[in-house]
Order: C-alpha cells, then sequence, then structure tokens
C-alpha cells in the first residue's frame, strides 16, 4: 500500500534566499551604523581620567615607542585604552550584566552575584613567596621597634564570612587557613593578633558585617574589630561609648560598579564618640590641606560615597587630638581601616596613618619625627595577600 506524502508547503528557494538576504542586510547596516556611530563619539569625546562607578583609573592613550611595541606593552596598553574609554561604557555593562543574569549567568568582571543580592569579589589566592617577603619585613620592623605595643587585625572577606550566600557552585579558599598562616609568619613579644572571626561571633546576623554592593566590611563589622583590639591594649573602650548613625540609604559600591548592578542599595553608617573627648586636626600633608573632622559629608553627593571616611585614601594622614592619653599610633593600613580610625580618635595624642599603596617618602623620617608607642596594621586579607608595597615601605 502507497502511503500518501504531504504536501511542501515552504516557501519557494528564491523568496527563502531573498528574505535571508534582507535580514542579513538590516543586520548588517545597523552593526555597521553602531560601529561609526560609537566610532565617531570616541574620536569626539574626552578621554575621562576616573571611573567613579567604578572607583579606579581609567587607562589614558599610551605613549608609542618602539620599546614598547617590541615588548608588547602598547598594545595590551592600548587595548585596555579603547576598552576603558569606550563611549558609553557604564550603559553597556549595565546592560550586559542584565542580559547575562536572565541567562543564569553569575560573574562579571570577577564579581559573582550570590543570594540576597549580595556581590562577592574572587579570593586573592597565597602566594607564599609574595606572603613570606612581606611577613618578614613586618618581623624586622617590630624589632627595630620593639619598645612599641603592636597588632595586626586582618579582615576575611565576604565570600569567606558569607559563603551560604555565594552561588551554589563556587567553592573558595578557606581563608580561616590563610588568616592562620599569616598569624603563624608573624612574632614580637608585644605583638598581638587580634581574631576578627572571633569578634564576628558576637554579632547575630553576619549579613550586617559586609555590605552587598561593596567589598568592605561594615561600620558595624569594624566596630567588632575595635573592640577587640581595645581589649588586647586596655584602651577600655565600650560599645555604649560610641554612637552609630546613618549617613545614606544609597550607597552603591565598587562591586555593584564591576557588576552592572544599578538597582540594589546599601545603608552606610559612620560611628562615633558620643562624648567628645576634646578636639583634633586632620592633616594631608602631601595635599596641603587641614580639616578639623574625620569626617567628609560632602563625599555623600558623589557616586563612592565610602570616602565619607577622612575623604578616600592618601598616602599620609596626621591627626592630632587634645585626647588625655600621651599614647601615639602609627597605623599601616588598606581602605578597611577608613571607618574604623575615628574610633581610636579619643585614645592617642597623635595619629600618624600610612597608606602604603601611595606612600613613596621615607618612613625614617616619619619615625624620627614620632616616638610612636603603639604600632598597628589594618588590612583586609585579600589586599594583603597580594600586597607587595608594605615591605617596600617598612624598609624605606
Amino acid at each position: 500500500m502507497k502511503l500518501p506524502t504531504a504536501k511542501n508547503h515552504d516557501l519557494p528557494t528564491s523568496g527563502k534566499r531573498n528574505y535571508t538576504t534582507l535580514v542579513c542586510l538590516v543586520i548588517a547596516v545597523a552593526f555597521a551604523a553602531f560601529l561609526a556611530l560609537h566610532t565617531l563619539l570616541f574620536l569626539v569625546t574626552p578621554d575621562l581620567e576616573l571611573s567613579e562607578n567604578e572607583n579606579r583609573t581609567l587607562q589614558q592613550r599610551p605613549k608609542l615607542t618602539l620599546s614598547a611595541l617590541a615588548d608588547g606593552s602598547y598594545m595590551k596598553k592600548f587595548e585596555t585604552y579603547l576598552s576603558d574609554q569606550f563611549p558609553n561604557r557604564d550603559g553597556l555593562i549595565s546592560f550586559h550584566s542584565f542580559f547575562a543574569t536572565l541567562t543564569g549567568h553569575r560573574e562579571e568582571n570577577g564579581v559573582y552575584l550570590g543570594r540576597r543580592g549580595f556581590l562577592f569579589e574572587k579570593q586573592t589566592p597565597l602566594n607564599e613567596d609574595v606572603l613570606q617577603k612581606t611577613t618578614d619585613a613586618i618581623n624586622t620592623f617590630l624589632e627595630r621597634e620593639k619598645h612599641a605595643k603592636s597588632a595586626m587585625i586582618l579582615a576575611p572577606n565576604s565570600s569567606y564570612v558569607l559563603q551560604k550566600y555565594m552561588p551554589y557552585h563556587l567553592h573558595e579558599d578557606d581563608q580561616k587557613q590563610q588568616l592562620t598562616a599569616v598569624k603563624n609568619a608573624l612574632q614580637g613579644d608585644k605583638f598581638s593578633w587580634i581574631s576578627v572571626l572571633k569578634a564576628y561571633e558576637k554579632v547575630e546576623d553576619p549579613t550586617t558585617l559586609y555590605y552587598r554592593t561593596d567589598h568592605h566590611w561594615t561600620t558595624l563589622a569594624a566596630q567588632r574589630a575595635f573592640l577587640s583590639l581595645s581589649s588586647k591594649w586596655e584602651l577600655g573602650a565600650k560599645s555604649s561609648q560610641f554612637t552609630m548613625e546613618p549617613v545614606s540609604d544609597r550607597f552603591s559600591g565598587t562591586l555593584a560598579s564591576s557588576y552592572g548592578e544599578r538597582k540594589i542599595r546599601d545603608v552606610l553608617y559612620v560611628c562615633a564618640p558620643k562624648k567628645a573627648n576634646g578636639t583634633y586636626t586632620v592633616s594631608y600633608p602631601t595635599q596641603g590641606k587641614v580639616t578639623a573632622s574625620v569626617f567628609d559629608t560632602s563625599k555623600l553627593e558623589q557616586k563612592n560615597q565610602y570616602e565619607v571616611f577622612l575623604g578616600g585614601n592618601f598616602d599620609k594622614i596626621e591627626i592630632t587630638t587634645t585626647a588625655e592619653s600621651e599614647d601615639t599610633l602609627l597605623l599601616f593600613k588598606d581602605s578597611y581601616a577608613n571607618c574604623l580610625i575615628p574610633m581610636l580618635t579619643p585614645y592617642f595624642s597623635k595619629i600618624v596613618v600610612i597608606d602604603p599603596r601611595y606612600f613613596s617618602d621615607s618612613l625614617g623620617d616619619v619615625l624620627e619625627d614620632t616616638d610612636f608607642t603603639h604600632v598597628l596594621f589594618v588590612y583586609n586579607l585579600n589586599t594583603f595577600l597580594a600586597d607587595k608595597s608594605l615591605s617596600g615601605v617598612l624598609a624605606s
């Protein structure tokens, strides 16, 4: 028995070919117009020096030299320059992030999207050579300044403390082991290791310890670490002596900028003594600037509101107080320390803050100027493990 065959209702071959050609032509014209428009904008738009959304400097047009061409550095920098200065870059990042999220993608520019809107930065792997160089430099410095009390506050990152909010498929390194490795490498007769993880145990809700949109710890987390330091150094500080005040409910940090997230917002708090113990001045020697506050509220009107603490990161800051104490503090830090420093002001007559990432002067001159009774290191683990500037500053 012969089965009936279905009739072919497809378009004629010539019609299909014409339709496909039309679609390809429309796509090609649209893409060419897109490239032409953005090329024109690229040529007429001035280069930007800073990305407020990403809180970083942007690559400028590299200088063309024979040596740069030969070693490949020119082309590498030029590619970064094209990427950084691409017109409407922030908008394209946001669109790409939105589309990637719809398709189940959870990583963008080294930032992961976790549960409850938490964003996480990639952890820094432990490099034993870099760590040994840094810890050796710290030990040598502490031996030289052995008359002073010293301490290290090394904060774990949110990807470890808030592991259950990370994407399910990700398994980061155990930062508790990394912290132990750093602790075991440091030594000194008057050295104190401040266990931040132990300080965190007193906090009922760990999600209050880190921002959802930023890589920093919150002011609450910094306060827990400060109180542990106070106990070690017998400063006598109590949480009841400080007030925690919200200064912004629209804080969007660097992780949100890198990922392209524009909707999630955090609340930004500052912590200050309830009773002012005298007055103080904050001096920025390199910038020739002097203020009467460790808070710069004008920064709340810009993108990077975290700069409300000290006005941002600087090579050297000198804080002189009228506190009754005659103790003096030398503090080496990354930006995690910025929200903690205001809590220290009632307990020291002078605080000198050094950020090794920007400091290029001689540390010896700083030590000659002041006989410090206390030395403090405040870092987050990701930055500390990758740091190559602290060792050089300590030896200068």
